[in-house]
C-alpha cells in the first residue's frame, strides 16, 4: 500500500474482457446483422446504434416529405384526394417505397441490438414484449440501461470480438 490517500493515488483502470466497438462495427452491427440474436452487445454499441437509427429515421422522414412535397400531396383537399393519388409520379411510389424498406430495416437492426443488450445483461430477448404493455417500456428501459454481466451467459459473445 501507499502512504498517500486514496484521492492521490494513481488511477488503475478494471481489468475488463468487454469488447470497445467502434463505430463502423456499431454500423456493420446495425445494417448487416439485425437477425444475430443468439449474441451480446455492449450498452455503447445499443445506444450509438440507438442515436443513429434516431437520426436516420428524421433523415429519411425530412426526404420523404420532400419527395411528397414535389408530386402536391400536400394541396390536397377532401374533394380532390383520388386526382392528387392518381397524379403522384412513378419516381415519388418508387422513393418512398425504397425509404419505407430502408426504414424497416434499421429498425430491425435495432430490434436485435436490442435483444443482444438483453443478452449482455443476462435477460432473454422475449423481455421486449413488455413494450406492447402500458408502461412496460419503463422496465425495458431498465433492462437496457444495466451494466454487462462479465461472465458467461446462456447467449454466447460479443459479435465483434478479434
Amino acid at each position: 500500500m501507499s502512504d498517500k490517500p486514496y484521492y492521490e493515488q494513481e488511477y488503475h483502470a478494471p481489468e475488463s474482457d468487454v469488447p470497445d466497438p467502434s463505430v463502423g462495427e456499431i454500423f456493420k452491427g446495425l445494417f448487416l446483422y439485425p437477425f444475430a440474436w443468439a449474441a451480446r452487445s455492449t450498452r455503447k454499441a445499443f445506444w450509438v446504434a440507438f442515436v443513429i437509427q434516431f437520426l436516420l429515421t428524421i433523415v429519411i422522414g425530412v426526404v420523404s416529405i420532400s419527395a411528397l412535397c414535389t408530386s402536391g400531396i400536400f394541396s390536397v383537399t377532401p374533394n380532390n384526394v383520388t386526382w392528387a393519388l392518381s397524379h403522384i409520379t412513378f419516381l415519388t411510389w418508387l422513393i418512398e417505397l425504397i425509404l419505407s424498406i430502408l426504414l424497416l430495416w434499421i429498425k430491425l437492426g435495432l430490434l436485435g441490438y436490442a435483444v443482444r443488450r438483453l443478452h449482455d445483461a443476462d435477460y432473454s430477448g422475449w423481455w421486449l414484449w413488455l413494450i406492447l404493455i402500458p408502461f412496460g417500456w419503463i422496465i425495458v428501459v431498465i433492462f437496457l440501461l444495466l451494466p454487462t454481466v462479465e461472465e458467461p451467459v446462456r447467449w454466447g459473445t460479443y459479435l465483434f470480438v478479434d
